[in-house]
Protein backbone atom coordinates (compact mmCIF):
# COMPACT_ATOMS: atom_id res chain seq x y z
CA UNK A 1 0.00 0.00 0.00
CA UNK A 2 1.38 3.10 -0.82
CA UNK A 3 2.22 6.27 1.88
CA UNK A 4 2.23 9.86 1.64
CA UNK A 5 6.08 10.65 2.06
CA UNK A 6 5.72 14.35 1.28
CA UNK A 7 3.84 17.32 -0.31
CA UNK A 8 4.96 20.34 -2.16
CA UNK A 9 3.33 23.12 -3.29
CA UNK A 10 6.86 24.06 -5.39
CA UNK A 11 7.45 22.85 -8.98
CA UNK A 12 10.69 22.66 -9.05
CA UNK A 13 11.15 20.65 -5.74
CA UNK A 14 8.46 18.25 -7.03
CA UNK A 15 10.75 17.77 -10.09
CA UNK A 16 13.55 17.12 -7.56
CA UNK A 17 12.39 14.78 -5.43
CA UNK A 18 10.81 12.89 -7.80
CA UNK A 19 14.20 12.50 -9.97
CA UNK A 20 15.95 11.32 -7.09
CA UNK A 21 13.71 8.73 -6.09
CA UNK A 22 13.72 7.54 -10.06
CA UNK A 23 17.28 7.63 -9.83
CA UNK A 24 17.94 5.22 -6.95
CA UNK A 25 15.15 3.12 -8.07
CA UNK A 26 12.20 3.67 -5.95
CA UNK A 27 8.86 3.81 -7.62
CA UNK A 28 6.66 6.75 -6.79
CA UNK A 29 3.19 8.47 -7.61
CA UNK A 30 2.34 12.12 -7.81
CA UNK A 31 -0.97 12.86 -6.86
CA UNK A 32 -2.78 16.49 -7.36
CA UNK A 33 0.28 18.07 -9.53
CA UNK A 34 -1.52 19.91 -11.83
CA UNK A 35 -3.42 21.21 -8.97
CA UNK A 36 -1.79 24.04 -7.72
CA UNK A 37 -1.25 25.63 -11.46
CA UNK A 38 -5.30 25.45 -11.65
CA UNK A 39 -6.24 26.16 -7.70
CA UNK A 40 -3.47 27.72 -5.87
CA UNK A 41 -4.76 27.25 -2.23
CA UNK A 42 -1.52 26.27 -0.54
CA UNK A 43 -1.52 23.45 2.02
CA UNK A 44 -5.08 22.37 -0.09
CA UNK A 45 -3.79 22.15 -3.69
CA UNK A 46 -0.16 20.71 -2.81
CA UNK A 47 1.14 17.61 -5.10
CA UNK A 48 1.36 14.31 -2.56
CA UNK A 49 4.42 11.99 -3.49
CA UNK A 50 3.57 8.64 -2.52
CA UNK A 51 5.86 5.96 -2.00
CA UNK A 52 5.09 1.81 -1.54
CA UNK A 53 5.84 0.72 2.42
CA UNK A 54 8.75 -1.57 1.51
CA UNK A 55 10.65 1.23 -0.47
CA UNK A 56 9.75 3.32 2.82
CA UNK A 57 13.13 3.71 4.63
CA UNK A 58 15.09 5.02 1.33
CA UNK A 59 12.39 7.52 0.44
CA UNK A 60 12.85 9.17 3.45
CA UNK A 61 16.72 9.05 3.61
CA UNK A 62 16.13 10.75 -0.26
CA UNK A 63 14.38 13.07 1.82
CA UNK A 64 17.25 13.71 4.22
CA UNK A 65 19.83 13.98 0.97
CA UNK A 66 17.42 16.48 -0.60
CA UNK A 67 17.22 18.51 2.89
CA UNK A 68 13.47 17.82 2.52
CA UNK A 69 12.55 16.22 5.95
CA UNK A 70 10.17 17.94 8.22
CA UNK A 71 8.81 15.57 10.38
CA UNK A 72 5.94 14.95 8.06
CA UNK A 73 6.22 11.24 7.84
CA UNK A 74 6.49 7.85 9.91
Amino acid sequence: MAKLLKELADPVMLHALTEALQERGIACRVDGAGMQSLLPLPGVTDARVMVEEEAWPAAVQVLRDLGLEEGEHD
